[in-house]
């Protein structure tokens, strides 16, 4: 099985909202189009950050189905994000906003969620979820509070120094009972372990320490970083889009499994 895979698309920085839908609508499709053409794989993994807006992400994923037999994907903390008066309105909290995503996707044909889940297809055992961060000393609550836009767009209901915590503990006891199940390859939004192919220094805000490893393959993102990288026997693969300022390579990338 070939696996094409993607992270950190932020198509909102790559295509700017529009307040005409339709041309709005047809640019992220071109966009969308343009990025696919090149992709030669079985299944396409993409793990979060898609947009700010629900609606622009369900058209990556419209486009991107009629490319694959099936499309994996995850979700990121900016697919979380609550930006503006009328999204705070309508959502309340960010999970309501996730939970339409995932519904709404779900009824595009070879669409394929994966919020806490787990799925075989052609008997390669995929699974997935978003994890997430915890900050746990000053320096790092520091941070997210003054320095991450998650703890200014990100609302569940809590306070905001909670809500990494609730949201932690949420991914973690799904995680760990994946222990002894046999996955081939899994995919996260936020990497549980500090790339090695990183040019910064680690940050508690930036991945999600576990106490094993589930797969042989792990496709994440969150650090805007493209290349793949081992730790203890795990391969990982990363190829985040990043915003255009970043002048990172608009492209797919693959693996094949078994490799």
């Amino acid at each position: 099985m070939k696996i094409d895979y993607v992270s950190d698309l932020h198509i909102n920085h790559h295509v700017r909202f529009n307040h005409n839908q339709t041309k709005w609508e047809q640019q992220t499709k071109l966009w969308t189009e343009k990025l696919m053409e090149k992709g030669t794989g079985d299944v396409l993994i993409v793990a979060g950050d898609f947009s700010e807006w629900n609606k622009q992400a369900l058209w990556f994923l419209e486009v991107a189905s009629l490319h694959y037999r099936h499309v994996l994907f995850g979700t990121g903390n900016h697919d979380r994000y609550l930006i503006s008066k009328k999204q705070r309105e309508k959502y309340g909290m960010s999970s309501n906003r996730i939970q339409e995503f995932l519904d709404e996707a779900a009824g595009i044909p070879h669409i394929v969620p994966m919020q806490q889940s787990v799925v075989t297809i052609d008997d390669v055992c995929f699974a997935g979820d978003g994890l997430w961060y915890r900050p746990l000393t000053p320096e790092d609550f520091s941070f997210y509070m003054n320095n991450s836009n998650d703890s200014v767009y990100i609302w569940e209901g809590l306070p905001i120094q909670e809500t990494p915590e609730f949201l932690y503990r949420q991914a973690m006891d799904w995680y760990r009972s994946l222990d002894g199940h046999p996955v081939d390859v899994m995919l996260s939004h936020v990497p549980p372990v500090h790339p090695p192919i990183s040019p910064y220094s680690r940050n508690a805000c930036y991945d999600c320490p576990v106490e094993f490893l589930v797969a042989p393959h792990w496709v994440c993102g969150h650090q805007h970083v493209q290349g793949d990288f081992q730790v203890a026997g795990t391969t990982f693969h990363m190829n985040a889009l990043g915003y255009p300022s970043e002048n990172l390579p608009l492209a797919l990338k693959s693996f094949d499994f078994p490799n």
